[in-house]
């Protein structure tokens, strides 16, 4: 049987690097959540609507054009 071995001042330098990566990681997601609640992407995304429902009927056309094939022969079995 084989125990495992952690020395407290390998373990203390771990937690201390671990808080620096948290802290980070913590800045970018402010930023995104001070985007979304201070700008004015909401209004500027209905602006692109036109053009997002144009390419998602594509989407949707594409995807409906690869599966028909597929149900066809499955309901032909």
């Amino acid at each position: 049987m084989q125990a495992e071995i952690t020395f407290s001042e390998n373990a203390a330098g771990t937690k201390v690097a671990d808080i620096v990566k948290i802290f980070q990681a913590i800045n970018p997601i402010k930023k995104f959540q001070h985007f979304i609640e201070e700008s004015d992407w909401d209004e500027r995304f209905l602006g692109y609507e036109k053009y997002m429902n144009w390419f998602f009927y594509g989407a949707i056309f594409a995807s409906a054009f690869f599966f028909i094939p597929v149900c066809i022969s499955i309901f032909i079995r």
